[in-house]
This record gives structure tokens, C-alpha cells and sequence, in this order.
């Protein structure tokens, strides 16, 4: 049952939680390190959404009618990360978690690359036989979900050719994105 109200929904979605991880980044990378003001309000919503997210079927992650981003471990990391700051912005004495803006910017990244993959398959054509339309950046996050995917059906996951073989392909993404700017 998959539609553009879905599809829209994902994005904006994906786009609020960026926005929030940014503010928080901020926050943390300010003089003062602080918690962001009314964290709980706004992240209530997205830890709502992220959980109807990671309990869609056949675990896909973000969708439309032809193409998913199966990405459900960045929607545990950014859960994770927004009860951990819900959790000390209620706490007697709220203290910024240690490292907080370099996980945060590391999620914005792939909240923004989601967001991206998304839009790009909204706007490519529904022919999944024809991948000459599909952008170099879509091709890449493709490749990159089927890399995770094999690699945990993959007797050994922790090996470090995998890790090697994922730094790269990010390594790739990132220079595209640079060259694309």
C-alpha cells in the first residue's frame, strides 16, 4: 500500500530528523555545551515515526511504490541517540553525552543521503530494468544496501575485508558528493 503520501511522508520525515540532528550539533558544539531546548517535544514525534519505521514489513526501511532504502540501522542509531538525550534533558542535572556532535553530524550525513535516495528514486523512471537513469549516487547507496545485506548473511561479518570493502564505498560516496558540489 506503499503511495507518494508515504514516500513524501519518509522524506519530510528523514528531513525533521536531520534538521534535529543538526540542532543538536550545534548545541553540543557550542562554547557551553547544552542539551537543545524542548529536545523532548521534538524528538517524541521522530522516536514515534522511527518506530513505525523499523516495524514496517519485511523490514523495509524508507519505500515507494518501486524502491526501499533498507537502512533500519541508522533508524536504531538516531532512536538511540534522541532517548539518550530525551533521557538526560529530564535527569536532575542534564549533562550533554560525550561525543554527541560527531554522532550527530555522522547521522545528519546519512539522514541527508537517505533523503537523497529517496527523492532520486521519486524522480526516476518506474522501468527498474533500464538503470541508465538512475544517478551515480542512487547506484551507490544500492550498492551499499546490497554490500550490508551480504555481508550480514556473510559467515564472517566482523572480518576485516568487510569493514576495508565498507570504508571504501564510503570513501566513494563522499568523493562523488564532493564532485557533485
Amino acid at each position: 500500500m506503499d503511495n507518494w503520501n508515504s514516500q513524501s511522508g519518509d522524506i519530510e520525515s528523514v528531513d525533521q530528523v536531520y534538521q534535529l540532528l543538526l540542532e543538536i550539533a550545534r548545541s553540543s558544539l557550542s562554547d557551553i555545551p547544552r542539551i537543545p531546548e524542548n529536545i523532548t517535544q521534538k524528538s517524541l514525534p521522530l522516536l514515534q515515526k522511527l518506530q513505525s519505521i523499523q516495524q514496517r514489513p519485511q523490514g523495509q526501511g524508507f519505500k515507494s511504490d518501486w524502491f526501499s532504502v533498507n537502512d533500519l540501522e541508522w533508524v536504531a542509531q538516531v532512536r538511540q541517540l534522541l532517548e539518550e538525550l530525551t533521557r538526560q534533558s529530564l535527569s536532575e542535572r542534564p549533562k550533554m553525552p560525550e561525543n554527541m556532535a560527531g554522532r550527530a553530524l555522522s547521522l545528519a550525513d546519512k539522514a541527508q543521503s537517505i533523503k537523497e535516495t529517496i527523492e532520486n528514486a521519486a524522480s526516476s523512471p518506474k522501468d527498474e530494468d533500464d538503470n541508465s537513469f538512475q544517478s551515480p549516487e542512487t547506484l551507490l547507496n544500492l550498492l551499499h544496501q546490497s554490500l550490508k545485506t551480504q555481508r550480514a548473511k556473510s559467515y564472517q561479518p566482523d572480518a576485516p575485508e568487510w569493514h576495508q570493502l565498507m570504508t571504501m564505498l564510503d570513501v566513494v560516496q563522499s568523493i562523488y558528493k564532493q564532485i557533485q558540489r
